[in-house]
């Protein structure tokens, strides 16, 4: 019972840890893209720092904790979509769980600094693409467990 409870966060987390991401990934560009009619690109990051900061993170730590203690139900022989789930996946997991929000406050600082509207742009790009590419990485993931490759 309690697996099935750990899998339930875990998928439930994950689902909402990747829609999370996308929708971030979604104001900054309407952010960048709106920026000449009045839409902050500052205000924006900052609202989506704190979404980050508050909730995001936070669904990231669940997922982590949820698959390292299903991980601890298993043996030592695991197949090899396993092992990648959890060695990929968990470095992802924490990757993201330390390194997004110190480069979220770095790059905040800068665009609260920058005056100029397309250096402000490229701040937040570098953003987009980060996210862009933890939500790729969580695509690769969830392809190799749901296929179950061996």
């Amino acid at each position: 019972m309690a697996y099935k409870i750990a899998l339930f966060i875990h998928v439930f987390s994950m689902a909402t840890w990747f829609g999370g991401i996308a929708g971030m990934a979604f104001l900054l560009r309407k952010s960048i893209r709106q920026h000449e009619q009045g839409f902050s690109m500052k205000q924006t990051l900052e609202n989506v720092h704190k979404l980050n900061t508050s909730m995001i993170v936070p669904t990231a730590v669940l997922v982590l904790a949820a698959g390292l203690y299903m991980l601890t139900t298993w043996d030592a022989n695991k197949p090899l979509w396993l092992l990648v789930k959890e060695r990929f996946g968990s470095l992802i997991t924490f990757l993201y769980i330390v390194a997004i929000p110190f480069y979220g406050k770095k790059l905040l600082n800068k665009v609260r600094e920058a005056t100029d509207a397309a250096e402000m742009a490229a701040g937040v790009k570098r953003y987009i693409m980060l996210l862009n590419v933890t939500l790729l990485a969580m695509l690769v993931i969830i392809f190799f467990v749901t296929f179950q490759i061996s």
